[in-house]
């Protein structure tokens, strides 16, 4: 049998696969493991060593969360009255001329539903901040990695056959993708006759709340609108 490598890194007292590829073969050889505690790491070895995988790891700090936070920053600063300041527990996103508070209020709810997607991924906590001065924006992050929380790992999965479901309440859209394992929320804002997207979440389908108070309520709108039928669903 051919030897084949799977890749970890280690957040505190974690190991983590590091893509969904390594994910899948761990998954393939009946370890269907994302946060493994390093207590856990030796019998690994003895499954690891029988299945001929040799475990590689890299340094989480190195090569996944300075990398992304550069590349965030980087992105964030390459056009004009925009300033970004990133430490290990907290990061700023700032614009320095109220000319560009339409764009740039757009620019940072992106980096905002990027960030969250990342932490996650990682199972990190984080609070976010928006608030506006004189037509200048900020959006304050505080971060820190969450032994409670579960990562997420998207796995490659076609978006074009996925089941979506939108729901339009006014000038904001709900829009749910129902994946195999769990649910994707997306919250778009109308814009013209185009919609922009301000949010995007995971969850896991444990972590949603009773939904038939919500679909009793929805159900409700036909009696208090007779016309919502005319209202075709997009």
């Amino acid at each position: 049998m051919k030897s084949t490598s799977v890749r970890f890194t280690k957040i505190r007292s974690y190991y983590f696969p590091v893509t969904a590829d390594d994910y899948k073969l761990m998954r393939a050889h009946g370890i269907p493991l994302i946060r493994i505690h390093e207590n856990m790491m030796p019998t690994l070895g003895l499954v690891f060593k029988r299945h001929k995988i040799k475990p590689e790891l890299q340094s989480f700090r190195d090569t996944i969360l300075e990398p992304f936070l550069d590349r965030l920053g980087a992105g964030w600063q390459a056009k004009e009255h925009r300033r970004a300041t990133i430490n290990r527990s907290w990061m700023k996103f700032e614009t320095t001329h109220s000319s560009i508070q339409p764009q740039g209020r757009e620019a940072l709810y992106k980096v905002e539903a990027t960030l969250r997607r990342f932490f996650t991924r990682w199972g990190f906590s984080a609070s976010f901040e928006v608030s506006e001065n004189r037509g200048k924006l900020k959006l304050h992050v505080q971060y820190r990695f969450d032994p409670e929380r579960n990562p997420v790992i998207p796995l490659a999965e076609d978006h074009t056959v996925v089941p979506s479901v939108k729901l339009d309440l006014g000038f904001v859209r709900l829009t749910l993708l129902m994946f195999e394992r769990d649910v994707e929320i997306n919250v778009s804002l109308a814009a013209g006759t185009d919609w922009k997207s301000i949010h995007t979440s995971r969850c896991k389908y444990e972590q949603v709340s009773d939904v038939r108070h919500f679909i009793s309520a929805l159900a409700d709108v036909a009696n208090k609108d007779p016309h919502n039928a005319d209202n075709k669903a997009t």
